[in-house]
């Protein structure tokens, strides 16, 4: 929840900041984020390897969109995964994108859905860190998502 009240604060901010002359005359016209993300985490790598891996819930709350790519400044790059099973043996794969159905949602979860981090990097202490996430309608979304150690 508190990821979706920093998106959404995020937005609003955003919106703020622009000049008098540029603002609207109705509220109506202000739009808001069609996707909102919540609920989610970046799961470090495990000790001696550097990928790590980031889950949330998508909610569109638009027409349908995807996820077309992620980037982070504690990862070299980050690809859209899910997993498959193939011959009985369940498989991560790279998928292009990742699809939003309108007014729906989507789980990014281990086992499914997933942001894979390479060359995932934090530094001392880092308890979160910003994920932008880009939509193939051109929208970016920015959130900030709690790293969970690992127990």
């Amino acid at each position: 929840m508190k990821h979706l009240i920093v998106a959404t604060l995020t937005a609003l901010s955003l919106t703020a900041c622009g000049s008098p002359s540029s603002a609207p005359d109705d509220a109506a016209d202000v739009a808001a984020p069609s996707v909102l993300i919540s609920d989610g985490y970046i799961k470090p790598p495990l000790k001696g390897r550097d990928v790590g891996a980031g889950f949330f819930i998508a909610e569109n709350q638009g027409e349908a969109t995807s996820i077309i790519a992620a980037s982070s400044p504690v990862a070299a790059s980050i690809e859209l995964h899910t997993h498959t099973m193939d011959d009985g043996v369940m498989k991560m794969r790279e998928v292009e994108a990742i699809e939003l159905p309108e007014n729906g949602s989507v789980v990014l979860e281990p086992g499914s859905y997933h942001l894979m981090m390479f060359g995932f990097a934090r530094d001392e202490g880092q308890m979160d860190a910003p994920v932008t996430l880009t939509l193939s309608s051109g929208e970016t979304l920015t959130v900030t998502l709690p790293i969970r150690d690992r127990e």
